[in-house]
């Protein structure tokens, strides 16, 4: 059973450890159509390169990866990252995927950031939050923005995808637009 960091209605987050959850990440990350609007798939992943992308944040102070869990059934279907803690300038930034295709469209990703940002803002002390995707990743930016998070920007041409340049969302949160849901 995996251990309870942050509890919230249908999910809970907690650390990644055993093969199980190593499995499914892995498959994630090799899977082009999971990975199409990500960083992730350019290159295949197994479980040594998890691992040690695990580890570094286990050793950092400066972010954390957490695993998505469904409370009933009980099953990972993806992560969440804050990373990138800047704790001069008190923010970070907020990575999620839903790995598990059966779990996307459920509202899932949304409870996972807002557990994560009431984490940020009230025990971590950061002023604000933020994050970004490509444009046409529209489940991602929804999931934010129902999270109360608002576009700041738009990199124009910055990711490079199937023989185009796409323009990518900046999106943000301060402490005091956390709004609890």
């Amino acid at each position: 059973m995996t251990p309870v960091f942050l509890e919230g209605k249908d999910i809970f987050l907690g650390p990644l450890t055993g093969e199980a959850k190593m499995e499914g990440y892995v498959s994630w990350l090799n899977n082009q159509e999971t990975t199409l609007f990500m960083g992730s798939g350019r290159f295949p992943m197994d479980d040594e390169d998890i691992k040690k992308y695990i580890a570094a944040f286990s050793k950092s102070k400066d972010g954390m990866i957490l695993g998505i869990f469904l409370k009933k059934p009980a099953r990972h279907i993806g992560n969440i990252t804050l990373h990138m803690i800047d704790w001069r300038n008190s923010n970070a930034e907020i990575g999620v995927m839903i790995g598990d295709k059966k779990a996307r469209g459920k509202g899932y990703a949304t409870e996972a950031i807002h557990l994560v940002a009431d984490h940020a803002f009230n025990k971590l002390n950061l002023h604000k939050l933020y994050t970004g995707m490509i444009k046409g990743n529209e489940a991602s930016r929804r999931a934010f923005e129902k999270a109360d998070f608002k576009i700041e920007g738009i990199l124009k041409e910055h990711f490079y995808l199937n023989g185009e340049y796409l323009d990518c969302y900046r999106l943000g949160i301060l402490r005091k637009e956390n709004i609890k849901k």
